[in-house]
C-alpha cells in the first residue's frame, strides 16, 4: 500500500519526479527586499569542491579587468572598445563559473538586478555575493551532515547494544 502511494507521488503524467534535495532559496538585500531566487541542493557533496574551484579561479576570472576603469555603477565607457570587451569577457567567465557552481541559475539570480562588478564598500558586488554563498553552503552542508549523522547514530546505537561491542570495537 505504501509503495503505491510513493509511486503515485513520484509520477505525474509522463514526468518522473525525483526528490534531488533541491531547495528554493530567496536572495535578499540588507533591506529585506528579494533580489533573486536560486535553487540549491544542500546534500550535493560536490558543491564544496566547485565553490573552492570558483574561489581559486576568481583572480583569473577578474584578470581582464586589471586595465579597466570601472564606473561606480559597474559599467565602463562603451566607446572604449577594449575596456568594454574586457568587462564582457570577465562577466562571461564569472557567469559560467557561477552557473557551474549550482548547475544553473546562479548568475541570473544574483546578478540580474546588480552588475557583478559594481563596487560595494570597496569590493565588487560579486565578491559580496560569493562570500554570502560560501557561508550559506557551509551552514547548509553542516546541517545536512548532522542530520545524516544523527540518523546513522539512531540505527547503529541499537546494534552496538545488541552485540555487546562498543563503538571502538572493545567489549
Amino acid at each position: 500500500m505504501e509503495e503505491n502511494r510513493v509511486i503515485q507521488q513520484n509520477c505525474n503524467g509522463m514526468d518522473i519526479i525525483v526528490d534531488d534535495g533541491s531547495v528554493k532559496v530567496p536572495i535578499r538585500n540588507k533591506q529585506g527586499e528579494e533580489i533573486g531566487v536560486f535553487y540549491f541542493r544542500p546534500t550535493d557533496i560536490g558543491i564544496i569542491d566547485r565553490f573552492n574551484a570558483l574561489a581559486n579561479d576568481f583572480d583569473k576570472i577578474t584578470a581582464p579587468l586589471e586595465s579597466v576603469n570601472i564606473k561606480a555603477d559597474g559599467t565602463v565607457d562603451e566607446k572604449n572598445e577594449a575596456e568594454y570587451a574586457a568587462l564582457k569577457e570577465a562577466e562571461q567567465l564569472l557567469y559560467a563559473a557561477c552557473d557551474k557552481l549550482f548547475g544553473g541559475n546562479m548568475a541570473e539570480a544574483f546578478f540580474g538586478k546588480t552588475h557583478p562588478f559594481s563596487p560595494v564598500n570597496g569590493h565588487f558586488y560579486c565578491e559580496n555575493a560569493l562570500t554570502a554563498v560560501g557561508a550559506y553552503i557551509s551552514q547548509q552542508f553542516a546541517r545536512e551532515v548532522k542530520r545524516v549523522s544523527n540518523r546513522v547514530e539512531r540505527y547503529t546505537h541499537g546494534y552496538a547494544a545488541r552485540t555487546g561491542k562498543h563503538k571502538d570495537g572493545k567489549k
